[in-house]
């Protein structure tokens, strides 16, 4: 009865600690209504929830892990604070034992200990992102409950920024239930307000905005520089580059010093300036450091998160700067495709080892038929393709920007009639939109202006190919979204702020003084993404182009926020409409980085990198006959079985599938079917489906792939997300299969296999010789993290044999 007794006293302690430390209030905020303790599991053994929820006596807000402890928050009210005790002593008196031992034994023995709640039981984040020093003054989010219509949460959290010395934000969030707050204080300030407990509900980390730094005088900024260089781990001996095609990037720049400098700029008119320096003696002169600002992006990430930091900075990945826009005035529209190309090739003739990403962050207006191919889009999946000198490339777009935004509609309609922006209906190339997860106000002139999108939302000023009118042949597009940043409304809901206002920290373009600007929308999105795939190019330099931009995408998931927008889609329209706005809209979602660098042992990833002769000719075809499909390639799949098997039945594991490939552009408008497609071939995947045998399998992709619009049987296949009907679309196709563990042992084959496209038919002339280049990305995500399928998986593969047929 030991530990019983330990528990009871532990209790008796906390409650007399809070009323200590209640006691030392003046003037509470909030009446006093009850008590927050955790209750903390003993190791390897799970609480008895339905015990720690009752509707009378205990209220459970949270349960979560740490290490092999559960750990439950539970609000206990004021007048049922005997009740826990009294529970206790039931358990420790012998004359209340029961046939099964002690009354209340469940509970009792599942705890290894009572704590009174601190401001870490509230932390709904990342454990990591908890600040690490008490003293640092950072932005937290108060989600504060609504206990009734005489209860202000304002003025609570009003009260109490003032009593601790903290600041309180200039804006608000308010739900059904509850009202976020952002204050600006130190855990310690905070954790000294023990009567905040009675209306906290949840606690995080508020993003926090580059006004501080960009504010700072030009000696501090200098400083702040300073800093950071003495951090950076810089690989001058790297070959990866984020190549921007832009404005120019300025080299001269302390940070971009480190991975640019004159030796890696060219431009497309020799007589214009490598980019843009601002000249103070002349502030009038045209200036534009739009690729310096990109530049900053791509090699730093939001920059905030590197110079508030302390640990080093690793930098594997060069920037190279391409200008394409000239000093004053534009390029003529016709030259856009050449002078993109030509300017990268202009790189690529000094240094042609070296791997590159290309980004391109300029648009112009959209194609009057939304998502026809343009000769600027054309000519960059010419270019990225491969066709003219076999050396293929990865490009990122940007999706462009909404610039005409209306603080009256709901940014969702405005993001569906916003068409995606000329090049970025590329086939081959990455588009990236943005979405963001800033929400935090503290520009003081901006009162009471609350965000546009909520976090985790697309972004205000992204685009979509929703209402393109070629949408039966054009991709979907973006295919990721990435942070853009937000925008305010003012109380009134009649303005919008500018897109400086809740953005992302990067470089400026000048050499000296205002070190640091700001980005924002789908250009900063682009510079992000952009990055990662240089970062992923450094760290696989054996994997293909088309490789590196599956993997982006396979490491791409819908936020929370995204999911519930297409709930609300799902009750207005079909499943797959709904689906369809979603890809439209968002793509495939937020990468991963993490995830797409590395696989954890509940995560496993297989990457095939592979070719395959789309078509042939029969031995007895005339010369004029037109090609025929040709071959399709079977995976058989290491499933670690015996792993999976052990599963409980109940369990849901996941398998992803992506499929990567680049086509050769056909952008004649001849009407975009058969012999005049745009696309020279396309390529599918079919996974064996359980209880169906191989050779089964066989003739239903040979079924398939002979009828060239072949969209899938209708409806979807059980489990899949997306199904076979929307994985037709551009050369980049994934999908997430949910289902038992029992039935994912048997889906061990997948197919690729190809469809027609202009290289089949006789306007192709010999293209259908050629052979062609696809990456196959599978991964499995198992839930349970004590399953180890990695080593099993790993075992098998050295066994593994690829069958062809």
């Amino acid at each position: 009865m030991a530990h019983g007794q330990y528990l009871s006293s532990r209790y008796t302690d906390l409650v007399a600690q809070f009323e200590a430390q209640r006691s030392q209030i003046e003037n509470p905020i909030t009446e006093d209504v009850g008590i927050y303790v955790e209750i903390v599991g003993a190791p390897g053994c799970e609480l008895p929830l339905e015990s720690l929820d009752t509707s009378r006596d205990f209220k459970l807000r949270s349960c979560r892990k740490e290490n092999d402890h559960e750990v439950a928050l539970i609000f206990i009210p004021e007048s049922r604070r005997d009740v826990f005790q009294r529970k206790l002593e039931q358990y420790l008196d012998p004359d209340k034992d029961g046939k099964g031992g002690p009354r209340n034994h469940n509970l009792v023995d599942s705890v290894a200990e009572i704590k009174l709640a601190d401001l870490r039981s509230f932390w709904t984040d990342g454990p990591e992102e908890f600040p690490g020093d008490p003293d640092q003054a950072v932005w937290w989010e108060l989600w504060l409950k609504k206990r009734g219509s005489e209860e202000n949460p304002l003025e609570i959290a009003r009260q109490l920024a003032e009593r601790i010395g903290g600041r309180l934000g200039n804006t608000s969030l308010s739900f059904f239930d509850s009202v976020v707050v952002l204050v600006r204080a130190a855990a310690r300030q905070l954790a000294s307000a023990p009567e905040l407990i009675a209306s906290l509900e949840e606690l995080r980390r508020a993003k926090e905005t580059p006004n501080v730094l960009i504010e700072s005088s030009p000696k501090e900024q200098q400083q702040w520089a300073d800093d950071l260089l003495h951090r950076m781990q810089v690989d001058y001996t790297a070959s990866t580059a984020v190549t921007i095609l832009d404005t120019g990037v300025n080299y001269r720049h302390p940070l971009l010093a480190s991975v640019c400098d004159a030796d890696h700029a060219e431009r497309w008119s020799p007589g214009w300036p490598h980019f843009d320096d601002f000249n103070p003696a002349n502030p009038s002169a045209p200036y534009s450091d739009h690729g310096s600002r990109q530049a900053g992006l791509a090699a730093f990430g939001d920059l905030h998160a590197a110079l508030v930091s302390d640990g080093p900075v690793v930098l594997k990945h060069r920037i190279e700067s391409g200008r394409i826009l000239p000093p004053t005035g534009g390029n003529d529209p016709e030259l856009y495709g050449a002078i993109t190309v030509g300017t990268a090739a202009k790189l690529e003739v000094e240094r042609p080892e070296w791997h590159r990403v290309y980004s391109l962050a300029v648009t112009a207006d959209p194609e009057r038929m939304g998502g026809q191919p343009s000769s600027w889009s054309a000519e960059i999946d010419q270019f990225t393709s491969g066709m003219e000198d076999g050396k293929q490339r990865p490009f990122v777009i940007s999706a462009g920007n909404n610039r005409d935004l209306s603080p009256h509609v709901d940014h969702w309609e405005q993001l569906h009639l916003a068409e995606i922006e000329d090049p970025a209906q590329s086939w081959n190339a990455l588009t990236v939109g943005a979405y963001t997860e800033k929400t935090t106000n503290d520009d003081p002139t901006l009162d009471g202006w609350s965000p546009f999108a909520r976090a985790g939302d697309v972004a205000p000023a992204s685009r979509s190919s929703v209402n393109w009118r070629w949408r039966k042949h054009a991709p979907y597009k973006p295919d990721l979204v990435a942070e853009g940043g937000n925008r305010l409304l003012s109380p009134d809901r009649t303005q919008v702020s500018s897109e400086d206002v809740v953005s992302l920290l990067t470089t400026s373009g000048r050499t000296m003084g205002q070190l640091f600007e700001v980005s924002a929308d789908t250009s900063a999105a682009c510079a992000l993404v952009s990055g990662h795939a240089a970062v992923l190019m450094s760290e696989y330099p054996e994997y293909w182009p088309e490789t590196v931009r599956g993997l982006l995408v396979h490491s791409a998931d819908w936020t929370e926020f995204m999911w519930q927008r297409f709930g609300l889609l799902l009750s207005q329209h079909s499943n797959k409409v709904a689906k369809q706005t979603m890809l439209r809209s968002v793509g495939y979602g937020v990468p991963n980085l993490e995830r797409a660098l590395y696989s954890a042992n509940h995560a496993l990833t297989l990457i095939a990198q592979d070719h395959l002769q789309p078509f042939a000719k029969g031995v007895d075809a005339s010369e004029s006959a037109d090609p025929k499909l040709n071959e399709m390639q079977l995976y058989q799949l290491p499933w670690p079985n015996e792993a999976l098997w052990q599963l409980p039945p109940e369990t849901e594991v996941k398998l992803r599938v992506t499929l990567s490939y680049f086509i050769e552009p056909n952008p004649g408008r001849r009407g975009y079917r058969q012999r005049f497609s745009y696309q020279s071939h396309g390529l599918r995947f079919e996974v064996l489906r359980p209880g169906q045998s191989t050779e089964n399998f066989r003739a239903f992709i040979n079924g398939l792939a002979s009828t060239e619009d072949y969209e899938g049987p209708e409806g979807d296949a059980d489990g899949w997300h997306l199904g076979p009907q929307l994985c037709t679309r551009g050369s980049l196709h994934a999908d997430v299969w949910t289902g038992s563990a029992a039935a994912l042992a048997d889906m061990h084959t997948i197919a690729v296999f190809p469809v027609g496209g202009w290289w089949k038919y006789r306007a192709a002339q010999d293209r259908w010789q050629n052979s062609v280049r696809y990456s196959l990305i599978v991964s499995i995500d198992v839930p349970d993290e004590t399953v180890d399928i990695y080593s099993v998986v790993q075992n098998l593969i050295q066994t593994h044999v690829e069958v062809e047929v």
